[in-house]
């Protein structure tokens, strides 16, 4: 027996130091997790327009529900809108992971730490053998586990993640040495289709966040962390249609971004859809908002196709309001895009992009044009697409606006698109999007420059506007290129004309 311990002690030896292997669950934050990133603004109380930021353990629960019950999760790759069936569960979700009492509870005892005194004491919570054993005996049954993390001062807020795994490494639990080596996988809602790690910084004394490289995401650190309480529930059922291999449109994915006047969305206030026909006749699809729009956040909808069509069929696209009454509603448009999908991977991309622009109880309808881009040669352009930010001064509207000017290097004329905001006001730190849909194909390199110009005068009133940066995109059949890109301009009274010439 003596020689035979004395044999075992010499391999181990000679084996050098043994590490333990990573525990994982068969959650795959690639195919369970959702598809869109954790950018929610909730609307906490309306009349002032107080909100919330994300749900994040609203979408950890929700997405270990799906794992749970076996079925596939909602594959859209756009944040659900307000108001619709699964922001409204992952809402409520969210609301359930905070206030469950035994987490309201832990949440309550990390809250209270008067000028860091327990910082230390927080941070090597997460390495003792209780909260890892809580941890590995989920992990070790095959139970992925949601985890709450206490936010670190100058670093990361409060956050929620799910736990899909561990690797111990050399660590044994105990409080002794190698506890740098410990990881947790997750999936972080902020980062969808990816597998990221927890890992404890010992000398800054916070949990930060590691890629799938176990390399340091920078700026992260929570002070500590638990594995909170958690009871499945059955999710909504939300079917991901597979269309056949027939070229035909399917659905529209409409995004709306709207400006500094909300829209309210009270009863009998709705936003409505038509795909207009090049034959006279339309599909109708209405009451596309089914909850309040908020100031200066997107919104996107699916819209799916009563009759599919021929991409080809479209002609134009309607977007019109009802507001009336004694006190109609304001609804500021900065932009709305559709993007087309259908049968056989059919991915149409941008078909069309409009805005700013103001609906009010009189002004009801904005028609946007289609573009076709089978009438488009291969490898040909026929639109282009900015992206203007706007900085700490605002673009009026009114009678000072922008317009645009795009030279050709084949020899045809200029073609200017006047007042591309539409006489509205483009606010402070906003972003919009303008779409130029160009008078015929042209190939990337023949577009030698796009001029922007505003016509501001000066003097006692005269508008100034800071314009962040600007980038143009190329589209057409078979091209979607970024061809031009500038940062700070700002126009004023005497600089009106900034030229930025394409790259190809």
């Amino acid at each position: 027996m003596k020689r035979l311990l004395g044999l075992m002690l010499a391999i181990v030896c000679c084996a050098g130091t043994v590490f333990a292997s990573p525990v994982l669950t068969k959650f795959d934050p690639k195919t369970n997790g959702f598809k869109f990133a954790n950018t929610f603004s909730n609307d906490f109380v309306p009349v002032l327009d107080i909100r919330t930021g994300g749900l994040c353990g609203g979408m950890c629960f929700t997405a270990l529900d799906y794992f749970l019950i076996g079925w596939e999760i909602p594959n859209q790759d756009y944040r659900p809108a307000n108001g619709t069936t699964l922001q409204q569960y992952l809402y409520n979700r969210q609301v359930t992971s905070i206030t469950t009492p035994s987490n309201l509870a832990r949440w309550g005892e990390l809250g209270f730490n008067p000028a860091g005194a327990r910082n230390t004491e927080f941070f090597y919570w997460g390495l003792d053998s209780t909260r890892i054993g809580a941890l590995r005996k989920s992990i070790d049954s095959g139970m992925p586990a949601p985890l709450s993390l206490q936010g670190a001062e100058g670093r990361s807020s409060n956050h929620q993640v799910l736990a899909i795994g561990y690797d111990m490494g050399r660590y044994l639990g105990d409080m002794g040495a190698y506890q740098e080596d410990f990881r947790i996988y997750i999936y972080d809602p902020n980062y969808p289709g990816e597998t990221k790690m927890l890992a404890p910084d010992l000398n800054a004394q916070v949990w930060v966040e590691h890629d799938d490289k176990d390399h340091l995401i920078p700026g992260t650190g929570w002070q500590s962390y638990f594995v909170a309480d958690y009871s499945p529930n059955p999710p909504p059922w939300l079917p991901n249609p597979k269309y056949p291999d027939d070229g035909m449109l399917y659905e529209l994915i409409v995004t709306f971004q709207t400006g500094q006047d909300d829209l309210r969305s009270w009863p009998g206030e709705y936003v409505d859809l038509y795909l207009n026909y090049g034959t006279g006749t339309q599909q109708w699809y209405g009451n596309l908002n089914s909850s309040r729009w908020l100031p200066f956040y997107t919104e996107t909808v699916c819209i799916v196709l009563t009759t599919p069509l021929k991409p080809s069929q479209i002609d134009n696209v309607t977007i019109e309001t009802n507001f009336g009454g004694f006190t109609p509603d304001n609804w500021d448009l900065l932009f709305v895009q559709i993007r087309g999908k259908g049968g056989g991977n059919l991915d149409l991309g941008r078909m069309a992009v409009g805005g700013p622009y103001r609906f009010t109880g009189s002004d009801h309808d904005l028609t946007i044009p289609v573009i076709n881009q089978t009438a488009t040669p291969y490898r040909y352009i026929d639109r282009l697409l900015l992206w203007f930010s706007t900085g700490d001064d605002n673009l009026r509207g009114g009678d000072d606006n922008a317009t645009v000017v795009v030279a050709f290097n084949d020899g045809r004329s200029d073609q200017v698109f006047a007042n591309i905001n539409n006489r509205q006001e483009w606010g402070r730190n906003t972003s919009t999007q303008v779409m130029l849909p160009l008078a015929a194909p042209v190939s990337v390199a023949g577009i030698a420059s796009v001029t922007i110009q505003t016509n501001f005068g000066g003097g006692w009133n005269g508008e100034n506007w800071d314009m962040n940066e600007v980038s143009i995109e190329a589209l057409g059949n078979g091209i979607d290129q970024r061809i031009g890109h500038y940062g700070y301009c700002r126009f004023t009274g005497d600089f009106h004309n900034l030229t930025i010439w394409t790259t190809h």
